[in-house]
């Protein structure tokens, strides 16, 4: 066995949550080894569409544009007798529970969902990766891991070779999946309904059908006819997924369906019978709602799947897993940097247990399954349960010790709160950041666009004492903070008149944004020493009791410099 490694977070599974953690953490400065068990990237389509926050993470990572230029409009379902057929029906329900909101402009500069399947993200997340000089290793598993005080020890083998290798992490982060070993290992136990009494099968197969599905290269079809229902999702023009059902209670079995079987079916939905179709893989697939009861216990993380399981009737999956790798991005970092106490590590678990919780929950209905099992689910949530997709994605609050009121007291709820449109973003302490323009350098931007990883200050035209406080404060508590003036002789000009209304502060007033772009506190008043509200502000936002103060810890040795190659976009003028 080869000497061990020292690395200060080790990440296990190289899906969309562990690819983005991995780039998360390297715009942080810190440096992670991500291991994956497959030998390579997914081609299978699986997760298809990225909701609008998911996107937001990606512009502030600064690949927005690569995954625009890989994706396209979001996925229609139509309804056709065989694919050749010319005849369609649109199926309206999914294009309205992806519809979200009636003013999409008011709420983000992205596109609110932008098709792009996990066969093409993957690769595009791993090329970043590589880019950015991330470590990626596939053909790597997790053997086993154990935890002391100080960090964790883990053997890795490879599994071409057998070789074995010990990795010596600060923290380890599980992005293993529904069926996580490590959640598994440290016997958390899980919530939910579990295992649904539904049953998938994906058939993966090559076709040569590019003239078939050409203007539907992004949109699923569903055929349904006596002795055949299922939906055809499209992965390129030689490769597809055809998604149907069998039911047990009515004596059918996952046996009877042969390869064969299942090739003259899917010949048969096509409904071209000269076209050579080859089937590539066959699984079987029972949606979960399990939701982990801890997501941190002691140095190791839960993310995504093995955090929180659900079905996927409203995509939400993978957005909710890239979206609470960017919660626990910043706060590791913060923690391995030395700039933030590690209670901080716990604000994980109480912000996105709650968001987590909901998503899986939400998730048991949704239009996209009801079209395959024909409305069978409704019994699984009842309507007064149900909350907007907008509450899901980006209309809720956080309440946590890293979120201070205005009164600057430590918020904190069990429950996710929820607000019901768009116009309630209003800067309110734990909710995302507002959209909307403003133009810096003549270049119009929004104001998510300020959002790269550091933390963000925003102040009204008339809080210029705010400017060298918050050097002088970020310099004390040893963050990065950009720090912006809004008005027509400031640093940002407010194109649309309208910041008093989105961020609610006078013009002496302030918003302290965190680095996953959620406002952390905001005030109205100017103090006398603007400086040492801000140190009080930023001390207790990262954790830091009155007797840390006095001890603070050194930076970790082995975090590194910020992401160089990915600049801050708009610093400070």
């Amino acid at each position: 066995m080869a000497a061990q490694e020292g690395v200060p977070v080790l990440i296990v599974g190289a899906g969309g949550a562990g690819l983005s953690l991995s780039l998360l953490l390297r715009q942080q400065g810190i440096m992670s080894v991500l291991v994956e068990q497959r030998p390579d990237i997914s081609w299978f389509p699986r997760a298809r569409n990225l909701n609008f926050r998911t996107l937001e993470v990606f512009r502030g990572l600064g690949l927005e544009p690569q995954v625009i230029a890989a994706g396209s409009h979001v996925s229609r379902m139509f309804r056709k007798e065989t694919l050749a057929s010319p005849e369609r029906e649109e199926i309206p329900e999914i294009d309205d529970a992806i519809r979200i909101v009636e003013h999409p402009e008011i709420l983000t500069p992205e596109p609110l969902a932008w098709y792009c399947p996990q066969s093409r993200l993957e690769p595009l997340l791993l090329v970043a990766a590589s880019e950015r000089g991330c470590d990626v290793r596939y053909n790597t598993e997790l053997i086993s891991f154990n935890q002391d005080e100080q960090g964790v020890t883990a053997t890795t083998r490879h599994r071409a070779t057998g070789a074995l290798s010990t990795i010596r992490a600060e923290y380890l982060v599980g992005c293993d999946g529904a069926h996580s070993h490590i959640r598994d290992a440290l016997g958390i136990k899980a919530e939910g309904l579990g295992e649904l009494d539904e049953h998938y099968v994906f058939v993966y197969f090559q076709a040569d059908w590019a003239d078939l599905i050409r203007g539907y290269e992004a949109d699923a079809i569903l055929v349904a006819r006596p002795g055949i229902r299922g939906i055809f999702l499209i992965t390129d023009v030689d490769r597809g997924m055809f998604l149907s059902n069998y039911d047990p209670t009515h004596g059918e079995s996952l046996h009877d369906y042969t390869a064969e079987r299942w090739k003259e079916l899917v010949r048969d939905g096509i409904g071209k019978p000269d076209v050579p179709v080859e089937i590539v893989d066959i699984a079987h697939w029972q949606p979960a709602q399990v939701v982990a009861k801890d997501f941190q216990q002691g140095r190791v993380f839960l993310v995504g799947d093995a955090a929180h399981t659900m079905p996927p009737k409203l995509g939400m999956g993978v957005n909710t897993a890239i979206q609470s790798a960017q919660n626990l991005a910043w706060k590791l970092a913060a923690v391995l940097k030395g700039t933030a106490s590690t209670e901080l590590l716990a604000t994980y678990q109480t912000e996105r247990h709650p968001i987590g919780k909901l998503a899986s929950e939400q998730s048991l209905v949704g239009p996209a399954a009801s079209v395959i099992n024909q409305g069978n689910d409704e019994n699984l949530l009842s309507p007064e349960k149900r909350v907007s997709i907008f509450s899901l994605i980006a209309g809720y609050r956080y309440r946590s010790q890293a979120v201070l009121d205005e009164d600057t007291s430590p918020s904190s709820a069990a429950q996710a709160e929820l607000l019901d449109k768009p116009e309630q973003l209003t800067g309110i302490p734990g909710t995302r950041l507002p959209h909307f323009w403003l133009e810096w350098l003549r270049e119009r931007i929004s104001t998510l666009d300020l959002l790269d990883g550091h933390f963000v200050l925003l102040v009204g035209p008339a809080g210029e004492p705010w400017q060298p406080a918050g050097r002088g404060a970020a310099a004390s508590a040893g963050v990065d903070l950009a720090i912006y003036r809004i008005g027509v002789d400031g640093d940002l000009v407010d194109l649309e008149g309208s910041w008093q209304a989105k961020l609610e502060i006078s013009a002496e007033g302030a918003v302290l944004v965190r680095p996953d772009g959620f406002v952390a506190w905001r005030t109205d008043a100017l103090p006398t020493s603007p400086r040492g509200r801000l140190e009080e502000i930023l001390s207790s936002i990262l954790c830091w009791s009155a007797a840390d103060q006095t001890n603070l810890p050194k930076p970790l040795a082995s975090a590194g410099e910020p992401e160089s190659s990915v600049p801050q976009r708009y610093p400070e003028s």
